[in-house]
């Protein structure tokens, strides 16, 4: 884990993406299995998406531009993190997931470490998180890398209560 560095999704990562999604499909997880399943289909496509999106480009309604990058660890990618460049609704500023083959291991606190990094490039000085109440493992995460706890909002769309978090961009130097 010495070398984990994040990575603009591309064409060299495929077959590591693929068993990525498929981990998801394994665990019978179809909340992220949704998100990536497109990847499967037609790469390129999904490569090309992500591109745009980033840019702006071909945003879905009420979404904003959105940076994706690829935690890879020995040439694999073992998680998956999303900076949105405006805070939305209950979903914030920064996203992640770390493959469940992975998980347990520390690669969510540096999956989130160096998406702190990239969130200030684009020029978030206080990005905002939020995790599930019941997720304890990302609420530990979010608070090692010096979230600070704003309150509890509700996410209708999930029906669940989010702990909602802020981190100060400029205070997470590695």
């Amino acid at each position: 884990m010495k070398n984990l560095f994040l990575a603009g999704p591309a064409k060299e990562y495929q077959k590591s993406f693929e068993n990525y999604v498929q981990a998801y499909k394994s665990v019978n997880d179809n909340h992220y299995l949704d998100i990536y399943e497109k990847g499967l289909e037609n790469f390129d496509e999904y490569l090309n998406g992500l591109r745009n999106n980033s840019k702006g480009i071909d945003v879905e309604k009420g979404w904003v531009a959105t940076s994706t990058f690829w935690l890879i660890d020995n040439n694999e990618v073992v998680g998956v993190v999303r900076i949105r460049h405006q805070e939305i609704g209950t979903a914030g500023h920064i996203g992640y997931d770390i493959s469940p083959n992975c998980r347990n291991k520390g690669y969510g606190n540096q999956i989130l470490k160096l998406a702190v990094v990239e969130a200030e490039k684009i020029g978030i000085k206080e990005a905002v998180l939020t995790c599930s109440v019941d997720n304890i493992a990302s609420k530990k995460i979010i608070e090692k890398n010096n979230g600070k706890l704003l309150g509890t909002v509700f996410d209708e769309e999930d029906n669940e209560n989010m702990y909602k978090f802020s981190i100060t961009t400029t205070t997470n130097k590695l």
